[in-house]
């Protein structure tokens, strides 16, 4: 009869460190890909505000969840839909047009092209990031979950997440021109960040309703 009772309680407590084991493993899987975890450096994937940098200029908006550059620090440059200052302007140009409407997107001196739908808002034109990294030659990984895009090329590399006005540029928190959003599936980004970002600057054609990416030559 002892035995039998002993026998039960080994069970028992292995039962508790299997249950436990599977707990913790189930923790480990929150995020979709394991590559996910270096994102966790990063302040803007995290939900809370424990540790702001005023000598950086970016602050928590509790309502985004994320980083962002106010237009208290913006500076007097202004701004251009096409080319990514890296800085936050007040003041920007007049856009090539104000209503969502589907263009196209080719690459110079190749066959590379796209068609999709640009979102004007805040003043900028957003594209949708992935699709767009990918016709850039650049390597685009979205995490869903976490709404964090990471775009790839040899020599750059651009994390971007939904709410936030802040880039990673070669992992130098950079402003972006406007927030990203997440919609349909896609993250829409400006179109400066990721062309400039990546090599590239974009020329609108008014004729065909196309931009035209030409390589940034210094």
């Amino acid at each position: 009869m002892k035995m039998k009772k002993i026998s039960l309680v080994v069970v028992l407590i292995l039962a508790g460190f299997i249950t436990n084991d599977v707990v913790v493993h189930a923790d480990d899987h929150k995020h979709e890909d394991k590559k996910q975890e270096k994102y966790k450096d990063y302040k803007d994937y995290k939900d809370h505000d424990d540790d702001d940098d005023d000598d950086e200029k970016y602050y928590y908006d509790d309502e985004e969840k994320g980083e962002t550059y106010y237009f208290q620090d913006a500076v007097s440059t202004k701004g251009t839909w096409n080319i990514w200052t890296r800085t936050v302007a007040a003041d920007k140009e007049v856009l090539p047009f104000t209503s969502s409407q589907k263009v196209t997107l080719k690459v110079e001196g190749t066959n590379k092209e796209l068609s999709f739908f640009v979102i004007p808002k805040d003043g900028e034109l957003f594209i949708p990031g992935k699709a767009v990294a990918q016709v850039l030659g650049a390597k685009a990984t979205f995490y869903k979950a976490s709404k964090i895009l990471d775009i790839q090329n040899e020599a750059n590399e651009l994390i971007y997440r939904a709410g936030t006005n802040v880039v990673y540029d070669n992992n130098v928190k950079t402003p972006s021109p406007a927030q990203v959003f997440y919609m349909n599936e896609e993250l829409y980004v400006p179109i400066s960040t990721i062309t400039n970002g990546l090599g590239y600057i974009a020329e609108w054609q008014e004729n065909n309703q196309t931009f035209v990416c030409q390589p940034i030559t210094n």
